[in-house]
This record gives C-alpha cells, sequence and structure tokens, in this order.
C-alpha cells in the first residue's frame, strides 16, 4: 500500500469533494480518482460512496480511516526523524578521551548536547592508540587523543598542547633537572606501555635527550592509579601536565621543557566514514575553538 495513496484518501476525507481535495494535493481531480480507484482495488471494495454532496465513506472506508491516520502521523514522524537524522541533528555518537581531555572533552561535549539536544553519545576511556584503531575498525565515531600517523586515514584538529610534568609526593625535593638521579633512589611509578604506549614513547624520547634512565619500581594500567601511588609517597612519575590537574591527591608537580616535552591533543575522525552527526560535531569544536582563539586575541 503506497503512502502517497493513503494520503490522497486522507485528504479526500478532510474535504469531502474531489474537486478540493486535488487541489489541496496539486493533483488533477482525473489523477486524484485514478489514485483512490487504485487504493479501493488494492482494499477489495469500494471506499467512497459519490453523491451530489462529495464523497462519502463506505463501511470500509470507515475502518481503513481508522488505520490509516496513525501510519500517516507514523510514517511522518520516521520523514522528520530521517531528516535530522541527514543534517546531523539526531543520532548517536561514540567519543573517546583521554586523561589529557579529562576537562576539555566534557565541555565540549555538553555545549553540543546543548545545541543537539536529541542526540545520544557514549563516552569510553581509551588509549590514543586504541582510540586510532577503534576509529579506522569503524567502532568510534570521536576521540579525543594524541595525533594519528599521517597517512593513517584519519582527521585530527588541535584542541590543546600537552606536555610531560614530574610529580613527586608532597615533602619531596622538586630537584634540578639536571639531578634526575637523586630520584631513582626513591624510584618511578609509570603507566604500562602497554595501556599508554604513546605516553611510554613520550616519556623514553625526552629521558633519552637528557641522558636520564629512570628506575621503575611499579607499573599500573591506568593513571589515576600512577598518581595515587605518588600522593602516597610510593615514588615519582613522569605524567601528563593536564592530566595530573584535573586529578585529586597529595602531590606536586614541575613542568618539563625540551623538544619531547611537548605534544598536540586533539579530536580525531576518520576521513571518509563520517556520519552527519559527527560532522556537526567537529564543525562545533572547531568554531568553539576559532571563538577562544578570538577571546584570546581582543584580551591580549
Amino acid at each position: 500500500m503506497e503512502i502517497k495513496l493513503l494520503r490522497s484518501f486522507v485528504q479526500l476525507i478532510d474535504t469531502g469533494h474531489y474537486g478540493k481535495a486535488s487541489a489541496k494535493l496539486f493533483v488533477t481531480q482525473s489523477t486524484l480518482t485514478k489514485q483512490i480507484q487504485a487504493l479501493e482495488a488494492a482494499m477489495g471494495g469500494a471506499l467512497f460512496e459519490r453523491g451530489r454532496h462529495g464523497a462519502k465513506l463506505t463501511p470500509l472506508g470507515e475502518l481503513l480511516q481508522r488505520e490509516a491516520r496513525p501510519l500517516l502521523r507514523l510514517n511522518d514522524d520516521v520523514d522528520r526523524k530521517m531528516h535530522r537524522a541527514i543534517t546531523g541533528l539526531t543520532g548517536y555518537l561514540d567519543i573517546g578521551f583521554g586523561i589529557s581531555t579529562l576537562v576539555a572533552a566534557p565541555q565540549l561535549i555538553a555545549s553540543f548536547r546543548a545545541v543537539t539536544p536529541d542526540c545520544s553519545i557514549t563516552l569510553n576511556d581509551l588509549s590514543s592508540r586504541d582510540q586510532h584503531q577503534r576509529l579506522l575498525d569503524g567502532r568510534l565515531d570521536i576521540g579525543f587523543c594524541r595525533a594519528p600517523e599521517e597517512d593513517s586515514g584519519l582527521a585530527f584538529m588541535p584542541v590543546l598542547e600537552e606536555h610531560l610534568a614530574l610529580v613527586l609526593p608532597s615533602g619531596v625535593t622538586m630537584p634540578a633537572q639536571g639531578w634526575l638521579t637523586e630520584l631513582n633512589e626513591l624510584g618511578f611509578v609509570a603507566l604500562s606501555p602497554s595501556r599508554g604506549p604513546g605516553l611510554d614513547d613520550q616519556i623514553k624520547r625526552w629521558c633519552s635527550l637528557i641522558g636520564f634512565e629512570p628506575r621503575i619500581v611499579q607499573y599500573a594500567d591506568d593513571i589515576l592509579t600512577v598518581h595515587a601511588i605518588v600522593s602516597a609517597g610510593l615514588g615519582a612519575a613522569f605524567l601528563p601536565w593536564r592530566g595530573v590537574q584535573a586529578l585529586a591527591g597529595s602531590s606536586h608537580k614541575q613542568s618539563l621543557s625540551g623538544p619531547e616535552s611537548r605534544w598536540p591533543v586533539g579530536i580525531c575522525w576518520h576521513r571518509r566514514h563520517t556520519s552527519p552527526l559527527s560532522a556537526r560535531f567537529v564543525d562545533h569544536v572547531s568554531k568553539n575553538l576559532e571563538f577562544d582563539r578570538a577571546q584570546a586575541e581582543r584580551q591580549s
């Protein structure tokens, strides 16, 4: 049964006249007559009785009317939802994030939800490498992570700059950078390389440049645990500065300098397989960054 025929059927009921109904439907009266005849053929009987005063429903027509109106409302609702999905106003987003975006990611997502309330969003705490792989596999829509490799097929937009911090238990003296070896007596706590390969590589490159090799006394599966161990006085650690800022605990930190101490963190998405909702989210983040830059320039 065609929706178009049901729509013509209901319009004829509402007007009660073939001429008026055809005018509202922007078809000729002959075309409307053929549509009703086609619907009657599909239903197996007459739906209207035509007389001097227009068209009157038959018992079969009364029965069809009760079914047709809810069906048309449902069809219109589906059409609206599909239109909103195509324009990126509704749908589902799976988003990954890490410790460095523990503050920035929720803020951007909340502002996006405020202007796109019909979307559903799921957040996943994942390493940058896991996010890159899930984006490529189609198991993630957006990632807040490190920049991917240039030929990976993923797009990247920087959101913030992250940098390494030396984190110590409270009460432990912050040494001069050249005397980091003193901290090896206390020992270092580190995130397991398999859980944070990007951070592990960053730390190794930075330490290599200054000729320092930390003595690792314990590995942990997440940065929160690493920070908790440091706060308990059981070791020092190299952690992302913004990540430590977002954590509570009894520790103090010092920003590290050097060419391997900083790296960009931003949003990442698949270059070719992007939904309208994902594209709208990327555009939202881009506009927010432009606004923040403009605000900073006005204040400087």
